[in-house]
C-alpha cells in the first residue's frame, strides 16, 4: 500500500513540474540569440503607444491589456513553436507568459526586464521609421 501511495505522489510530482517548466525567465543576451532562431515567435505585450515608440525588430503587438486583442492574437499563435513575450519591466509579459502556459504553449520564454532591460544591455530596437541603438533612446 506504501508503494501505491508513494509512487501515486512521485508520478504528481512530476507532472506538476513538467507542466512548470513550460515557462522561463531569461536575460536580454539569451533572449536575443534566442529570437534570431527560425521558427519563434515574438510577442510585445506593450500598449500601441509603447510599441511605436520602439520595438524589438520582427515583434508582433499584441497589447495585454486589451483582454480581447490579446486573446485573439495568441489564437492564431503555434502552441508547438515557441513563443518569446516581453513588455516594458517584466512584469504585463510575466502574466502574459502565464496565461500562455496555462493556455497549452509548450515553450514561453520571458524576457526578464522587459524592454527597459533591453535597451540598458545595448541592445537595438526599431521604429516605423528606423532601428536605434541604446544610446541613441533616450532612458525613461
Amino acid at each position: 500500500m506504501k508503494t501505491v501511495f508513494l509512487s501515486i505522489v512521485l508520478l504528481l510530482s512530476i507532472t506538476v513540474s513538467v507542466f512548470a517548466q513550460n515557462k522561463s525567465n531569461v536575460k536580454a543576451e539569451e533572449f536575443e540569440k534566442a529570437i534570431k532562431k527560425k521558427g519563434i515567435q515574438l510577442l510585445d505585450v506593450r500598449r500601441p503607444a509603447e510599441y511605436e515608440e520602439g520595438h524589438i525588430k520582427g515583434s508582433k503587438l499584441a497589447n495585454w491589456e486589451d483582454k480581447v486583442e490579446f486573446e485573439k492574437h495568441a489564437q492564431h499563435l503555434d502552441k508547438d513553436k515557441p513563443v518569446y513575450v516581453y513588455c516594458r519591466s517584466g512584469k504585463r509579459s510575466s502574466a502574459a507568459a502565464d496565461y500562455l502556459s496555462e493556455k497549452g504553449f509548450t515553450n514561453v520564454i520571458n524576457l526578464e526586464g522587459g524592454i527597459l532591460e533591453w535597451k540598458q544591455e545595448g541592445k537595438t530596437v526599431e521604429t516605423d521609421q528606423k532601428s536605434q541603438t541604446a544610446a541613441a533612446v533616450p532612458q525613461h
